[in-house]
């Protein structure tokens, strides 16, 4: 919303310039705390004012006259070439397409980067289209401060699985040791070979928990095919003993759904998350249910899969339930983060999916009596354009 206001503010400003040929909007436009520049039809520079300037370190005669996508936008982060079909700026004024609080980056004249919020909107004299005016500012440290606070969640989540994966290898370890002995102490070779081949079929369940453990924490730096079906069971495979032990019955119902393009490392912190916070909800058991199918966006019809990760425990209050998504917000006490949800709200707008929750009483499922229950609804696209990419 400020964004826009500002941008407001100065298309009046050019707008009164143009029709006036004055200059006396740069000192209002040199008072505003946010960056501000305006470019005409060929994307050069018509105006700057000083915040835009301390922040890319030009001076006015440096980047006035001169094409702005060229001095500030040349690369993507990553060293690629940034063309100029491209720019989501130049595209306000070549196909009417305004945008607010889009997350972008920005060249210093020094060859130095940072991250900004930036909106746009179109210049326009009646129906003519004059150009476009850009307010930014500098979110670089906002951003540092969310990827700690992500990368913490990681670690957290990390110790998290540590206490399943004992649970999960704990059965099968113990079996091999009891196995081995009556190996060791078989009167037959009949007896011994059954023995070892079962001691080998638990042996194979450990190196599965292990494997899927790593996966886990697998860092991936594009968009990958994803086989939902096979994510979702190798994280319900590290929650299985603990699932029993709780006397938590699982639902589980994969339908064919296509293949997406996804971060796999991403999805199962979400998955994680999702299925950690139902496990922790129903202390004194109750039903689990996962579901996968093909699936259009309600909003707008784009074909893709949802993935949903009901349980019949305890649901949120409807206090909590409005700042469910919000960093620091937890219903755990001592035990939880509060960083949970909030990452994976991020993780699935950077997929340019969606993640919805209802907490009531169930309808379609079987909550015990008297219980409420929560349902978390993901929606993901099958090809995804990194958000912020």
């Amino acid at each position: 919303m400020r964004g826009t206001m500002v941008i407001n503010q100065a298309i009046e400003l050019v707008q009164q310039q143009l029709k006036n040929h004055e200059l006396p909007w740069q000192a209002l436009l040199d008072s505003a705390g946010e960056g501000i520049w305006g470019v005409d039809l060929e994307g050069d520079c018509t105006f700057v004012n000083r915040a835009a300037l301390l922040m890319i370190g030009f001076t006015p005669e440096e980047l006035v006259g001169r094409n702005m996508h060229d001095m500030v936008h040349h690369h993507y982060p990553d060293g690629r070439p940034y063309p100029k079909d491209e720019c989501i700026i130049n595209d306000v004024f070549w196909n009417k397409k305004p945008f607010a609080n889009r997350i972008d980056h920005v060249f210093r004249k020094d060859g130095t980067m940072f991250w900004a919020e930036m909106s746009s909107q179109p210049i326009a004299v009646g129906d003519e289209v004059r150009g476009a005016v850009v307010t930014f500012r500098d979110i670089t440290q906002s951003r540092l401060t969310e990827e700690a606070l992500r990368r913490n969640e990681k670690l957290a989540a990390v110790g998290q699985l540590a206490s399943s994966i004992a649970h999960e290898i704990n059965n099968p370890l113990e079996a091999v040791i009891n196995l081995l002995y009556l190996v060791r102490t078989a009167e037959s070779l009949a007896d011994v070979r059954t023995y070892a081949l079962l001691a080998e079929t638990e042996l194979a369940r450990m190196a599965d928990i292990t494997l899927q453990t790593l996966r886990f924490h697998r860092q991936q730096t594009a968009a990958a095919p994803v086989d939902l079906g096979d994510t979702i069971q190798a994280v319900l495979r590290l929650y299985s003993a603990r699932l029993m032990s709780r006397k938590i019955v699982l639902q589980l119902r994969l339908r064919a759904a296509p293949t997406p393009m996804l971060l796999e490392g991403d999805i199962r912190q979400v998955l994680n998350n999702l299925i950690r916070n139902a496990y922790d909800a129903m202390p004194e058991g109750g039903r689990l249910y996962v579901r996968l199918r093909g699936a259009r966006s309600t909003v707008s019809g784009e074909a893709g899969v949802r993935i949903t990760v009901a349980d019949t425990g305890t649901g949120f209050l409807p206090r909590m339930r409005k700042h469910l998504f919000e960093p620091f917000h937890t219903s755990k006490d001592v035990t939880g983060t509060g960083l949970g949800l909030w990452i994976s709200k991020g993780i699935m707008e950077k997929h340019r999916g969606t993640i919805g929750m209802r907490s009531r009483v169930l309808d379609g499922f079987e909550p015990k009596a008297g219980g409420h229950g929560t349902v978390f609804s993901l929606w993901l696209p099958l090809v995804t354009e990194m958000a912020g990419d």
